[in-house]
């Protein structure tokens, strides 16, 4: 997908600005601003960011709610776009996600990215619309498992990519397991001795429980009476079932509460934040609260879809339990008819008491067996997943060497493309292998970086990053464009710029590309480098529309 031309409109429907990129090659949103004095100051309030994020939301980004663009709020996005070699007129309304156009047929956000076939996991990987803070992820130094799932599939490493999040589900539910059981406090030895010996008394009681039931069954009664007495037994026996159905639930249901309480309870909000530095007196920049925000809410939503699975197996539990209350209630009804009836009957009364006493015992020792059943089977299901785990480094392993020619290619490329605009003597190396073995039930399975000798400052981290969305770019089919906010090249050598923009549109060239980018004019020597790539130039007159951010 491509973005032929972008027309912003006022809520009146006034048009403000028009915009025409390139279809491949670079197109550049210039900003005709001197560096601020102040490092805590910004140049970003002239719109070029913020035409970045139109460009993101027509490419399909989250578009209501927190995640509405400020300050535009209604405004009107008329798009051309480009989706496999045909074009579509788009129009989306900022700040609400049911009103997007194609070709003048009405859909909502989901339905407009199945109609254009968006991937966001993928496009999210070559739009960088701020400063990001690792290799892999925008939000955090550390890669979560979809960034690196993610960048596997854009690389075309997707046997490793399965064996990679196989692992990582194996983890997850070891993980869940510590997290959330104390049995692997107890030895796996003395909680075999216990389960036998409650397994023995329960054998015990079974044949105790069989003497008194025969007992019942052929005390000289009339036959009357020795078919009511049975039929209470049964009935009682029944309700004894239930009631321990009932008591298990019930520590299911307590259980998954709990669960849901101890993650809401351990969860800090952007609020919290805001009062903790409130009450430090300091301010929060726009930009860390935005990431703060962006980080509440990937992890709120994790969250959520697990309390959300607690919550329906809580509703389920809670209404078979109605279920059998409702049943309970009859039947302790029918109960108690039954041994009003048999109540003269002495023999008949004492061998119902000591079979009730025995059948106490009996849940009771059942009871025992099954706690301790629990701890053994999650100690067994940890012992288990490791095993599998340990089975599937080894074929992870084996993948990344069936992958190497694939991988070298791209450490090849690296290097290449860091010795036309650095020289020899950074030695780029792109690796792409398997966590270490000390760490393996705990540590990402699979570790991507890029490493340069040599200074390891804030300028060569930003070069780093910029490089490597060039090697996705270079070879993924998947996404039609690279986009790169200004604050991309913050701290990024002013030479080494005008150089990594020369590789930039060679690649986009080359693979029919769009690389789009903003750019300051502090940031080059001579702004005659990108002079025929600049498709809006922007400056405190005459700022995106004629607002300020």
């Amino acid at each position: 997908m491509k973005i032929l031309k972008i027309e912003i409109f006022s809520p009146k429907l006034e048009k403000l600005r028009e915009v025409s990129f390139r279809e491949n090659g670079l197109s550049v949103i210039y900003g005709a601003v001197e560096k601020p004095k102040s490092e805590n100051d910004t140049s970003n309030s002239i719109g070029k960011t913020i035409l970045l994020k139109i460009v993101n939301v027509v490419l399909g980004t989250k578009n209501s709610g927190k995640d509405t663009i400020k300050g535009l709020e209604g405004y009107i996005i008329k798009a051309k776009i480009k989706k496999d070699d045909i074009e579509h007129n788009v129009e989306i309304t900022i700040g609400d996600s049911k009103k997007y156009y194609i070709d003048g047929v009405k859909y909502n956000l989901t339905k407009y990215k199945e109609k254009l076939n968006i991937n966001r996991a993928y496009y999210s990987k070559q739009t960088m619309i701020e400063k990001r803070k690792g290799l892999l992820s925008s939000i955090s130094k550390k890669a979560n498992k979809d960034d690196i799932s993610v960048i596997l599939k854009l690389l075309y490493l997707e046997n490793v990519e399965s064996i990679f999040m196989k692992i990582k589900k194996m983890q997850d539910e070891i993980d869940l397991i510590n997290k959330y059981n104390n049995s692997f406090k107890d030895d796996i030895s003395e909680l075999e001795r216990e389960n036998f010996n409650n397994e023995m008394k329960k054998k015990q009681i079974d044949e105790e429980l069989r003497v008194l039931n025969s007992r019942i069954q052929t005390l000289k009664l009339s036959d009357n009476i020795s078919e009511i007495a049975q039929k209470r037994a049964d009935i009682d026996q029944d309700i004894k079932d239930k009631n321990e159905k009932l008591k298990m639930n019930n520590i299911r249901i307590s259980k998954y509460t709990q669960i849901i309480a101890d993650s809401k309870s351990d969860s800090i909000s952007l609020s919290d934040v805001e009062k903790i530095y409130s009450n430090a007196k300091i301010e929060i920049p726009m930009l860390l609260k935005r990431t703060l925000a962006e980080v509440e809410d990937f992890y709120k939503n994790l969250l959520d879809d697990k309390n959300e699975l607690y919550n329906k197996q809580i509703s389920e539990l809670k209404k078979v339990n109605k279920k059998m209350l409702e049943e309970l209630t009859e039947e302790q009804k029918e109960l108690d008819e039954l041994s009003e009836i048999i109540s003269e009957n002495d023999s008949v009364r004492e061998a119902i008491k000591i079979y009730d006493l025995k059948m106490k015992e009996k849940i009771e020792m059942e009871s025992k067996i099954s706690e301790v059943n629990i701890k053994l089977t999650q100690i067994n299901n940890s012992k288990n997943l490791k095993s599998e785990i340990d089975s599937s480094l080894i074929e992870l392993e084996t993948s990344l060497e069936e992958s190497k020619l694939l991988i070298n290619k791209y450490r090849e490329y690296m290097y290449e493309l860091v010795k036309q605009i650095y020289g020899n003597d950074r030695n780029p190396y792109l690796n792409i292998s398997s966590t270490s073995s000390n760490r393996k039930y705990k540590a990402m399975p699979v570790n991507i970086d890029l490493t340069f000798d040599g200074d390891s400052g804030e300028g060569l981290m930003s070069a780093k990053f910029l490089l490597f969305d060039f090697l996705i770019m270079n070879y993924t089919k998947e996404v039609d464009f690279l986009i790169e906010d200004s604050s991309c090249f913050e701290a990024i050598d002013r030479r080494q710029i005008k150089n990594i923009l020369q590789e930039g549109i060679k690649i986009s060239k080359q693979n029919n590309k769009q690389l789009i980018i903003s750019l300051n004019k502090y940031s080059l020597e001579d702004v005659k480098a990108i002079q025929d790539c600049i498709v809006l130039s922007l400056n405190e007159n005459d700022t995106l529309l004629n607002i300020k951010f």
